[in-house]
């Protein structure tokens, strides 16, 4: 089945950053939550519907809700984790599972850490919304967690300059942005950038830019704070008829379909 991964709303029941000792154990049961748990330290072995895992530092463990689980130390080289138990829902309550293997390799990821750790200080204070902040938390560890395992296009952190293009492009892609400038700015040949770019992001540089500036109108639009040649041109458009073609063409609807009934009236010539 499907996820849509912008619908999942996290439910944290239980959180404990884990240093395990020598006699630690988890008892065999079936659970009625999922089981997120990042490996920080060490090993452990854990034992899944019968079948045994030796999990190591930088081990994802992703235990469905209904399964048979058990686990115990390996004494000579203690285990240290994070360790979750959520419920996992749709906007409409449906419980839905994650389409994770039980164990995924991800090694050392500081962002995930980091929102453990938030986690971590929430959960013991436990002060006024904290639970709120524990759930956004929840959130972002999700995200990097399916951003890692899933996301094909994700931008490999070793290369500050496509990662600082990308934040540049954002706020400035309404502007006459071009790839030679942005090369310049890092003070290399433009192919060459070309290349670091769609090999980082899996389209071009032109492709990239003309989504952002399509994402953009599109939201004006359906907010109904401008008509189609207004939001042609705040999100870089120049040509207002280049622009309702290409936006039908990638988003499938004329952009005058977006607008509210009281503007579509003014706008007929765009469609």
């Amino acid at each position: 089945m499907e996820v849509n991964f912008d619908n999942m709303i996290p439910d944290l029941h239980y959180y404990i950053h884990r240093k395990c000792t020598a006699s630690w154990k988890i008892d065999p049961d079936y659970i009625s939550f999922i089981d997120i748990t990042y490996v920080i330290a060490g090993k452990a072995r854990y034992f899944i519907d019968g079948k045994e895992y030796i999990v190591r530092k930088g081990d994802l463990i992703c235990i469905p809700k209904g399964t048979h689980r058990a686990a115990v130390s390996v004494p000579e080289d203690l285990m240290e984790c994070y360790s979750t138990n959520l419920f996992l829902t749709d906007q409409k309550g449906n419980d839905i599972s994650l389409p994770i293997n039980l164990i995924s390799h991800i090694g050392n990821v500081p962002p995930l850490i980091s929102c453990f750790h938030e986690i971590h200080e929430e959960w013991i204070k436990r002060e006024f919304g904290y639970k709120l902040k524990v759930r956004a938390s929840m959130c972002l560890i999700l995200y990097h967690i399916l951003d890692l395992l899933f996301n094909e296009n994700r931008i490999s952190s070793k290369d500050i300059r496509i990662i600082n293009s990308i934040r540049y492009m954002s706020t400035h892609f309404a502007e006459d942005v071009s790839i030679d400038t942005m090369a310049s700015l890092f003070h290399i040949h433009p192919v060459y950038y070309g290349n670091l770019f769609k090999k980082a992001l899996g389209m071009t540089f032109k492709q990239y830019l003309i989504s952002l500036r399509l994402n953009h109108a599109e939201n004006i639009l359906r907010s109904g704070e401008a008509n189609v040649g207004d939001a042609a041109l705040q999100s870089g458009f120049s040509d207002i008829y280049y622009f309702s073609k290409l936006f039908k063409e990638k988003k499938g609807i004329p952009p005058s379909k977006l607008l509210p009934p009281e503007r579509k009236k003014n706008i007929e010539i765009f469609k």
